[in-house]
């Protein structure tokens, strides 16, 4: 099987108040099809622990037609689209039960040395496991090179709850620190229809957390941030993100 499948009925504890999936959740779903798929290959977290590596999310990008409701039934599709010596890139699709395709992501991992924090090549036995699907969802990435001025901020502090199976920050908390700082008439009345996010250092326990967020383009019904995740102490950036909105007709 080159690509895998998962299904999911959306609980009302992952909706909002409109009873829509969660932004949070749908990328907790995309992480937990995405696990299983690599224990499905038969090289699962365990595995890979005892080289002392781990895979590192590096970037999502991800984009959403519609956002299931409460109760709805969803199908999500994932596979490896690239593996090259550091890195690899793993693609999804999000369906409904009409087999509807109602969301995409594509996210780009590294593989790295636990001790020494630095990217290793990706062990052959790995290679040898996936079989590649040379298909992707997207053609470019956002260019987080470009200068980014933040306007408005907001602080946080990681909490014990934040932190996840390799010691650090859960990346899909990087995303609820983001939609913290929408301005609340476009969280009220638009859409989160396409974000990305690069990480840049891991966030861990104990870090006071400052997100800031300016607006980038603004063009009829549809609205771009840009967002900076940095520590209050040292002003190191973790992270970096750009959200657009497009208003709900």
């Amino acid at each position: 099987m080159k690509k895998y499948r998962k299904h999911f009925e959306i609980p009302y504890y992952e909706s909002d108040k409109n009873g829509r999936l969660r932004q949070v959740s749908l990328l907790e779903y995309l992480g937990e099809t995405s696990g299983e798929h690599t224990d499905y290959l038969g090289f699962n977290s365990e595995d890979i622990k005892e080289l002392n590596c781990a895979w590192m999310l590096n970037r999502w990008k991800v984009k959403v037609l519609r956002y299931p409701k409460v109760k709805e039934k969803i199908i999500i599709e994932t596979w490896t689209s690239k593996m090259d010596r550091f890195y690899a890139n793993r693609e999804f699709k999000i369906y409904d039960e009409e087999n509807n395709e109602i969301g995409r992501a594509s996210t780009v991992w590294i593989f790295i040395d636990m001790n020494k924090k630095k990217p290793v090549r990706i062990p052959t036995i790995l290679f040898e496991k996936v079989n590649l699907v040379e298909e992707i969802n997207f053609e470019d990435f956002y260019d987080f090179k470009k200068t980014i001025d933040i306007k408005d901020t907001l602080d946080f502090h990681v909490r014990k709850s934040d932190i996840d199976y390799n010691n650090h920050v859960n990346n899909t908390k990087y995303l609820s620190w983001v939609l913290e700082t929408i301005p609340e008439d476009i969280y009220e009345n638009c859409q989160l229809s396409e974000f990305e996010l690069l990480y840049k250092k891991e966030a861990v326990y104990g870090n006071t957390i400052l997100a800031g967020i300016n607006i980038l383009n603004e063009k009829n019904h549809e609205k771009d941030f840009i967002h900076k995740i940095m520590d209050i102490d040292t002003n190191e950036i973790h992270a970096l993100g750009m959200t657009r909105w497009i208003e709900i007709k």
